[in-house]
């Protein structure tokens, strides 16, 4: 009985406490998070690495979580790199991607946060290839559409479906770009791949995660709307700051 009361516990505990890498482009975007999550937890505010050293991560407690906060910049570069090195050295239950993100359908509201189910690699350049088409490296051949992680031109998450459950945010289709496209081609993007937004850093997470089979989940805010021409960061950073805080209530 004893032994029985232990594992229980021990169960339980592990159910209740969370290791979490949760990263995030720019710390300053979620300032409002970090302070909301000290002023619950009645704790001072953990001191946020230096932008001129080389630490780009730093660890918070809240609600028994264990959450290492990685502020990973803009851009595929720098993303690939952190999110790689986090992951190497540390195993976590979930690593958590929050970003913003321009939305190429109308229905997509500005603030609106979205789960990215599938993610395509899209022309670095977005420069033109035979016949007016963007090329990619698919396209080149430089990738292969079936290795792994890849299959069918994409990288898919098979494993969030536990979050898909917690938090039905709308599933969507994203498309990793060079540079976000403007009004005039981002048709091009959503016909060619069947896109619902588009980042500049959303594969820099994926790909790393896949291979380390690190389990993801990755939100996007709607920052933009190609369709609309809506416009409004202010809104979408005051929203996914109220989602994410809300989604550690829940973890």
């Amino acid at each position: 009985m004893i032994i029985f009361s232990i594992r229980l516990f021990s169960a339980i505990s592990f159910l209740c406490s969370m290791k979490l890498l949760l990263c995030i482009n720019r710390f300053s975007d979620f300032k409002s998070l970090f302070e909301e999550i000290a002023a619950r937890a009645d704790q001072p505010h953990a001191p946020m690495p230096d932008p001129q050293s080389a630490t780009f991560i730093f660890p918070i407690h809240y609600l028994q979580h264990e959450i290492d906060v990685c502020e990973t910049g803009y851009g595929m570069f720098q993303t690939t790199y952190k999110i790689t090195k986090a992951i190497s050295q540390k195993r976590y239950h979930l690593a958590l991607k929050a970003s913003f993100c321009n939305a190429y359908k109308p229905e997509l509201k500005i603030g609106e946060v979205v789960n990215v189910i599938k993610d395509k690699p899209g022309s670095p350049t977005l420069s033109m290839a035979d016949e007016g088409k963007a090329a990619d490296l698919y396209d080149q051949g430089l990738m292969d559409m079936e290795s792994f992680p890849h299959f069918k031109g994409a990288f898919i998450n098979m494993n969030n479906s536990y979050m898909n459950v917690m938090m039905p945010f709308k599933k969507v289709v994203s498309l990793t770009v060079g540079r976000y496209a403007d009004l005039n081609d981002y048709q091009m993007n959503c016909e060619k791949y069947k896109a619902d937004i588009e980042t500049t850093d959303g594969l820099g997470f994926v790909y790393p995660c896949m291979y380390e089979r690190q389990p993801f989940y990755q939100l996007n805010a709607v920052e933009r709307n190609l369709a609309t021409g809506e416009d409004d960061f202010e809104k979408a950073k005051l929203i996914l700051n109220e989602t994410l805080l809300d989604i550690l209530q829940k973890l």
